[in-house]
Parts: structure tokens; sequence; C-alpha cells
């Protein structure tokens, strides 16, 4: 059985978004928009069909659909704007003092000369592909996927970056001939010429300093400020995304004790599978503040029959299985009539709580031993990596690690394909792609990290590829496809500055992290969240691939194809061992076998003939 094609003889369809419930009860970002420029104008004609609206000024046609707003203006110029702000002045072309959500596209029709910016976290996608004197410009890139001028064939680079990083790094697409913008971007085009530019970067002056209870006392009153503002107009059509751990939580909480009268909800996912179900800690969460909690849990079953449409919900190969709950929370908020959801990404990657921080802390401790040192513990480690017990392979695991700088050591947890270069690729498809593609690209962003502190140029890199390239790629594509919206209080750029502001041993010291948040959220969170070990938001694949026969079998069936094994990229062999070394027991591929079906799932259903 194939997952992909659960219907053979089903049409290719175009994107479609989810009708929420009460349109117009909160702001809306469910909406795409389609704009040609000269020649590219035809492209967008042909598939006005696909949209509700179209308008013509001069060489351009400008297709929308759902939450986008098209205003003429004074100069004759159009304004089209798809965006959730919390402030700015939409007036002024210039983003940097916008705050929110926002992809906004001015154009002046006398001079064909256009004017994109999307948001400082690019939390909504801009596609782009110039040639010549036109130019395309996209919300959802399978939009752009019949042009001409797009060759319908994967780009071995933005493939390479999949299975490494599990996702695609801007500017790459899926399609080597389209672009997407980088998060706080700036786009101009004029006379045939486009120029690309950033305007703002986390910056990290750490010139805040003090005694703990002040500075505790400082985050306090900014993290409830911040979310505060975030908060919704009115009682109905809008809660929380509550997962049971601390950002979710703090969230929550804030708004449900900013008025105890008016009820907020908290909408959850959790499993049977033990190890990944949080939901006990999500009600103690509701409980504690007073919020109403919803709560749904996703199995097997459920999984299996999201995994056809599961090419729906982003529009590029995705790697992360989390975008299955992240999906089923946000229907769950739907079918409960809510539109807008607010969500606590950003919070590990602003306040120190991601476990690789520490963890890196003490192979940086490694790294930093004179060399003399650190070759004996080299030595150490590689007789240790012979060695068959879990203690000595980790030995092995951390002097290898540990004497390597930075970025590459941080890379480490995301090199699979770079790691089994030459047993995992055919050699066709690795002369195409160097083994040091996907850390060179990651060098490059650490270096533009302006921060002093090697933990904030960490978090730094975090927040322009963990958070802006993943963790709101796939928020954004599960909840449209849901008929939400969501507000991300923790990405607030005046938050972010803040934070950047306190010394880095205030996020991490040691093994401890999110050191001065706890201390500003311990009357706001119970004891239990604060203290509990993060698990996040991951989806039980690892269990059912090894225990569910069903589950291993359409699994096989997809990635041992003949369509698969065609594409030449992956050795067949290398395939069929990590598949029976996790049936086995032996290893946990569950990530990067899941990585490997959403991309054969997104290939065959968008890009295959």
């Amino acid at each position: 059985m194939n997952l992909a094609n659960p219907r053979p003889d089903a049409p290719r369809h175009e994107p479609s978004l989810r009708a929420g419930p009460a349109p117009g009860s909160q702001p809306s970002v469910v909406g795409d928009f389609l704009f040609g420029l000269g020649e590219a104008a035809d492209h967008v004609a042909g598939k006005s069909t696909a949209f509700d609206r179209v308008q013509h000024a001069g060489h351009a046609v400008l297709a929308s659909s759902g939450a986008v707003r098209v205003t003429q203006q004074e100069d004759g110029g159009l304004h089209c704007l798809l965006a959730d702000l919390i402030a700015g002045d939409t007036r002024n072309p210039d983003p940097s003092g916008w705050r929110g959500r926002f992809v906004s596209l001015r154009l002046d029709p006398a001079v064909s000369s256009v004017d994109v910016a999307v948001d400082q976290f690019a939390t909504l996608p801009l596609y782009y592909l110039a040639r010549g004197g036109s130019l395309l410009l996209a919300t959802d890139l399978r939009h752009l996927l019949d042009c001409p001028w797009v060759r319908r064939e994967a780009d071995a680079l933005a493939v390479y970056h999949l299975l490494n990083f599990g996702f695609i790094p801007a500017p790459h697409t899926i399609v080597g001939e389209v672009r997407r913008l980088q998060p706080a971007s700036r786009l101009r085009f004029a006379d045939g010429r486009l120029d690309i530019s950033r305007y703002w970067r986390p910056p990290y002056s750490e010139d805040l300093d003090g005694d703990e209870d002040s500075l505790a006392e400082q985050l306090r009153e900014r993290i409830v400020d911040t979310v505060q503002r975030y908060r919704p107009e009115g009682d109905a059509g809008w809660g929380c995304f509550l997962s049971g751990g601390t950002d979710s939580s703090s969230i929550t909480s804030i708004l449900a004790r900013q008025d105890p009268q008016r009820t907020v909800h908290g909408f959850s996912i959790g499993f049977a599978e033990a190890g990944y179900d949080e939901l006990d800690f999500a009600r103690l969460a509701a409980q504690a503040c007073g919020a109403k909690s919803h709560a749904r849990e996703v199995g097997r079953e459920d999984t299996l029959a999201l995994l056809p449409t599961l090419t729906d919900l982003c529009d590029q190969p995705f790697g992360n299985a989390s975008t299955i709950p992240s999906y089923s929370c946000a229907l769950l908020a739907s079918d409960s009539g809510v539109t807008m959801l607010l969500a606590g990404d950003g919070g590990d990657e602003i306040f120190g709580g991601n476990e690789r921080y520490a963890k890196d802390h003490w192979l940086g401790s490694f790294h930093a031993l004179p060399r003399p040192l650190r070759a004996i513990g080299q030595a150490m480690g590689r007789v240790a990596s012979h060695g068959r017990s879990l203690l000595l392979q980790r030995v092995a695991n951390f002097t290898e690690r540990g004497a390597l700088p930075n970025p590459d050591r941080f890379y480490t947890d995301e090199s699979f394909a770079s790691e089994y270069y030459d047993a995992l690729l055919t050699p066709a498809f690795a002369a195409r792609v160097p083994r040091d593609a996907s850390l060179d690209f990651l060098r490059e962003s650490y270096t533009d990290c302006r921060a002093r502190s090697e933990l904030h140029r960490l978090m730094c890199l975090d927040l322009d590829f963990a958070i802006a390239q993943c963790d709101l790629v796939k928020v954004h594509g599960a909840s449209r496809a849901a008929g939400v919206s969501v507000r991300y209080p923790y990405l607030d750029v005046d938050l972010v500055e803040f934070t950047g502001r306190l010394a880095a041993r205030w996020k991490v010291h040691g093994s401890r992290k999110r050191v001065l948040f706890k201390r500003a959220m311990a009357d706001v969170l119970p004891r239990a969240i604060l203290e509990k070990r993060k698990q996040g938001f991951g989806l039980p694949v690892a269990v059912w691939l090894t225990h569910d026969a069903t589950f291993r079998e359409l699994t096989r069936d997809t990635l041992l194809g003949d369509r698969a094994r065609n594409r030449g990229w992956l050795q067949t062999a290398q395939v069929e061992k990590l598949l029976r070394e996790h049936d086995a027991g032996s290893w946990d591929w569950s990530g990067e076998i899941w990585r490997l079906l959403a991309l054969e799932l997104w290939m065959e259903h968008y890009l295959d003939r």
C-alpha cells in the first residue's frame, strides 16, 4: 500500500484553506495572494479562478483570497497586505516599526516597481521568481509549480538540506528557480533589477545587569505586558495552545489571571503512548489559573487517516512529525469555534530553555581545555568508541563533539545526511551536493549573529533557523489548514531585544536552564511545571514504527517503492538498513525515517507528473 496516492485517480488541486467559523470575529492571516509583473502577469491571469479577487494595474495582475487586503493608494499604486499587526502604521512603507505578523506588497504601476516586506521572523512565507523585467510573487509555493519558468524537479541542494535539517531553509526551496524571502527582509524590484536586504537582526548588547530579584521583576513585567498586548479583542473566538510546557502555560496563565471573570480556553493534544503525553501538565496549568481545558488524544489511527493529506499542510516538503499534533490541536480549536490561537514558540530561544544549550555548555568546557589535555580526552574517546556499552559510546560521542568549534558541534544534532553521506547518498546525487553544504550554510548564518557570548550566538542561530525556518513553518501550515490564525507573544521584537540585554548567565548557567525566567514566573506557574523536564511536542512515530505492523508496511511500501528508488537520490540498501535497525530496536531512526517519508509523499503528490 502506498501512502501518497490513496485515490490514484484523484486530480491534483490548488492549495485550499479551511473556512474558519464566524469570519471576521478575530484578525486573520488565513489567505493567499499571487502577483505577476510583466510577462508573469499572464501566469497569474491564468490561475485567477483559484482566487476570490483579481485586480489589474498597469503591467501587473494581483489575485488574492481570504484575509488579504488590497487598497488603492493616493498615488495610484496598490498596497496588498496579509497581516495581523499588534503595532505599526501600514501607511509607512518601512516595516521596522511594525509588530506582529505580516507580508506586505506595494506596487507603483506607473514605473512597474515593487516593494515587498515580511515580518521579523517570516511567519508568513513569500516566494519570488524574477526573470528579466518580470516578477512572480506568491504566499504559497504551490501556486508557482506550474509556471512555465519552473522545472518540475527537485533541487538537489534543497533535498540535501531537508535530509540534514528536517526542513528547507530560506532562501532555498524545493524547486531551484524559486526562492523564499528570509526573515526580516525587504525585496525591491525596479527596471528589471532585484534588491534584497535585511532590516533587522536580534541584538545582544548584554548591557542590562543587576541583582537577580530586580532583573527577575523587570523580566516579569516585560513578559506580562507583552502577553497582554497580544491578547485578542473580546472573549469569543480565541484561545491558547496549551501543551503543558512552560511557555504555553505561562501565556495561558497570564491571560487567565488578567481578568478572572473572562474565561480563557486552552487547547491540548495527548497520546496514549508513555513518554509522549503531557495532558496532565496541561490540565494542571489550566486548573491553576482558572482556564478551561479542551483536550483530544491523537492515536495511530488518527495519524494514518491524516497521512494522505499530510502534503496539504505544508507548501514544500517538511520533515517534522509534530505537524500532525499541531494540526490536530488547531482542528480541535476550530471545531470549538476558535479562529485565533496564541502560541509559546520562541520561549526556549529567548529565555534559554533548549536542552541543547545546557549540553553545549559542557561540550564547550571540553573544547576550552588546553590542546594537550583535549588530545588525551579525544584519544580516550577513540578507545571508548570500540566498546559496546551505552556509557562508552556516550564518552566517545562527547569527546568527538567537544573537539569541534561552534557551530560545527551544534550542527552534529542535525547532520544525518552529512554523517552518512557515503552510505546514504547515491554517487550520482552526492556528486551534486558537497558533504559540507549544509554545515557551510549554518556557518554563514552563525557568523551573521551579532552577539558576544557563544550562547547568544547559538540562540540567535536558533531564532533564525529552528524557529523561523522550522517551528513557524509547521505551525503556520497546520493552523491555516484548519482555518486558524496564530499569534506569537514571545517573538515580539521588543521582548526579544529586551532579553538580548540580559547577560547569557541569566539564561543558562551550567545545567540550569531558564534561570531568570523561572524566577520571574515563580508566582505565575505551578512549581511542577517550572521544574518539569522539557518534553516537546513530538509524535510517537518511534513506537508506531516498531510495534504497529500496518504503519511499518505503509512506510516500507512508500520508501522502498519504485518511485522512491527511481529518483536516484538514496541507496536502497541504506534505507532498508534504517528500517531494519529501527524494527529491531537497535537504534531509533524514527526522525530520519519520517523525513524520508514526508519528502517522498510530497514529491509524489506535487512534482511527479
